[in-house]
């Protein structure tokens, strides 16, 4: 089942190139909110993948939380990353929480899939 890595780590990829490029070089969005409904989104995608493949064989109550915890992680170090590398990119307490909720809410998704799916 080693092809379930893939999309999860491409996911990881993508997030990772387009949270740290500059500022400049992202397209403007003006829609109310868009920025942190795409947080929340992105965020419950990676959660999701992760769980998906992380527990294949196991999936108690531990394991699934330290999946979520280590994509939580790997949220608020995006956000301090854009922070310290560019003049024109800020960490957001408020992007990290939409980044968490996120992760959060895709647990009692991934518990109502159906066993084929997980």
């Amino acid at each position: 089942m080693i092809w379930r890595a893939g999309p999860a780590l491409l996911w990881t990829i993508t997030i990772s190139i387009l949270t740290l490029l500059p500022g400049k070089d992202l397209p403007k969005v003006d829609i109310v909110n868009f920025d942190k409904v795409a947080h929340l989104g992105v965020f419950f995608a990676l959660n999701l993948l992760y769980l998906r493949w992380l527990a294949i064989t196991n999936t108690n109550k531990k394991r699934l939380i330290s999946i979520t915890l280590c994509c939580i992680v790997y949220g608020g170090i995006i956000e301090i990353l854009q922070g310290s590398f560019y003049s024109d990119r800020y960490a957001d307490i408020y992007d990290f929480i939409f980044n968490a909720l996120g992760c959060l809410f895709a647990l009692p998704v991934f518990y109502r899939l159906p066993a084929k799916l997980r």
